[in-house]
């Protein structure tokens, strides 16, 4: 049985990030509530585009906010390092169908990359030719082409990577964990990954 220092493991769950997210919803749910009794007051026109604006930022906001706070609920597993591999963690919303189990024998390289536009940070693994299909968010190929081209990276990363929101990365930890296990295998940091080693 592993140890706690054998495995790395981190889960779905506030963070900074998703906290200051969750209070800017609520604070522009907060101002559709008031643009909605503004407009309900000043009637006419104006009122009219007061009651929409209103309406418009109190659904986006809220559901944002539902979206995230159903996301990090039950604190599932976001990514696990261990002696049988690395565990790349689903969709929140669709975790199992999106989990995958990369044993060490398909992975050779371990990325921490940036997507070009957008400056969202992943963990991605580059596996062996041949390797098994991993569960993506799309088979479509145009929807695949165009995650390509943001992220700036071959689809075969991409597909086998997860991003780093709505969880904490201890790169150290993990760097440390994979070394324990899969001393063979290529680390590469992006030099605008957060917190690189």
């Amino acid at each position: 049985m592993p140890t706690p220092q054998d495995v790395y493991e981190t889960h779905f769950g506030w963070t900074g990030r998703s906290t200051r997210k969750a209070v800017t919803n609520a604070v522009s749910a907060l101002t559709g509530l008031v643009a909605i009794a503004i407009g309900v007051l000043v009637r006419g026109t104006a009122g009219l585009v007061l009651v929409t604006l209103g309406v418009l930022a109190l659904l986006t906001a809220g559901a944002s906010l539902a979206v995230t706070a159903a996301a990090v609920r039950g604190g599932r597993t976001a990514l696990r390092v261990d002696r049988d591999g690395i565990l790349l963690g689903g969709h929140p919303l669709r975790y199992e169908g999106t989990s995958a189990l990369v044993p060490w024998g398909d992975i050779v390289g371990v990325e921490l990359w940036v997507q070009r536009t957008g400056a969202m940070s992943y963990v991605g693994l580059h596996r062996i030719e041949g390797a098994p299909d991993l569960p993506a968010a799309t088979t479509n190929p145009r929807a695949l082409q165009a995650t390509e081209r943001a992220a700036g990276r071959p689809i075969a990363l991409v597909t086998a990577s997860r991003p780093i929101h709505l969880w904490e990365l201890d790169v150290r930890e993990l760097l440390n964990t994979i070394a324990r296990y899969a001393p063979q295998v290529v680390i590469t940091v992006d030099p605008a990954f957060p917190g690189g080693a």
